[in-house]
């Protein structure tokens, strides 16, 4: 009997060490001012992970190839709902985009959630990088948002944790992609922003 029990805790043990994996839900939150830069210009959203990977990352611990972060939802759709908002909200007709609306490809090139080393973890590092093309006719404009947030916790993050620091890097790539004044310019029309001559 006290051997079973014996096996039963060191079980327990084991069992503690090992972290299973976490579904997310993108869904990034962004925080834009309503004004009317974009004078009711047609934009076509396009949204696209470029990802090479469906997980960001593992949770680490001991068996951290099974410890996955996984999306819950459609990705692309996430990030173009929140564009598209973004843009309406900034006087650009993204809902309704007419045959000649300028598109706006926003696509997903990394989101990587890395643990510390070892069977615990209390430092998280997450690296994004958001790119955005726009297009109208034969002219382009891109810009590239990138971020690097580390994050110390007294304690392996949780679920709601982990949602919150995924969606959070996101949001702020997206703020600011609906924040620069060059690719504002571009999608309300001008085909050279920045050009001073």
């Amino acid at each position: 009997m006290r051997s079973l029990l014996t096996v039963l805790i060191a079980a327990l043990i084991v069992s503690g060490c090992a972290l299973s994996p976490q579904r997310i839900e993108v869904d990034p939150q962004v925080q834009v001012k309503a004004s009317n830069v974009g004078h009711n210009r047609s934009v076509q959203v396009v949204g696209v992970d470029s990802r090479g990977k469906n997980e960001f990352g593992s949770r680490g611990g001991v068996y951290d190839e099974t410890a996955l972060l996984i999306p819950s939802n459609d990705i692309k759709a996430a990030i173009a709902d929140t564009v598209r908002n973004g843009l309406q909200s900034l006087g650009f007709n993204a809902f309704n985009p007419g045959g000649d609306a300028t598109t706006l490809e926003v696509r997903l090139e990394q989101l990587d959630y890395i643990p510390e080393p070892g069977s615990v973890v209390n430092r998280v590092d997450l690296n994004l990088v958001l790119q955005a093309e726009a297009r109208r006719g034969p002219t382009t404009h891109t810009g590239t948002y990138k971020s690097s947030v580390e994050h110390k916790t007294p304690f392996t993050p949780s679920l709601a944790q982990n949602r919150q620091m995924i969606n959070d890097i996101l949001a702020k790539a997206i703020e600011r992609l609906l924040q620069d004044p060059e690719m504002l310019a571009f999608l309300a029309g001008a085909d050279f922003p920045g050009d001073t001559e």
